[in-house]
């Protein structure tokens, strides 16, 4: 059965990824391991997982980051909801990669 997704989904996650594109392009850091991927528990959205390696007041930083895609399109940010590394893990570990690319992996709803 194919996953159902939104011309709003789509859209939200295109943005998303023009985004980090544009964050790279302009030199203010570096994204890399960006995984677009869906979840059984959460058959509505669509995860964006990446990494950003980024200089802060002369300061070597990173992030880990997570979006959540719902069917609105709305972005949310829940890298920061797991109670600890063992639980994003486990999240992570039970998502699936999705190729947003390959029309022929989803079918488009509105």
């Amino acid at each position: 059965m194919k996953r159902k997704v939104t011309t709003k989904q789509i859209l939200a996650i295109i943005k998303l990824m023009n985004n980090l594109k544009d964050f790279s392009d302009r030199k203010y850091g570096t994204i890399k391991n960006v995984i677009v991927m869906t979840n059984k528990m959460s058959p509505d959205k669509i995860y964006i997982k990446y990494e950003k390696d980024f200089t802060t007041g002369g300061e070597f930083d990173y992030e880990f980051r997570i979006v959540s895609v719902d069917m609105d399109g709305t972005l949310e940010f829940i890298d920061s909801k797991f109670k600890d590394i063992f639980e994003r893990a486990s999240f992570i570990a039970e998502c699936m990669p999705f190729d947003i690319e390959d029309e022929t992996k989803f079918e488009k709803i509105d």
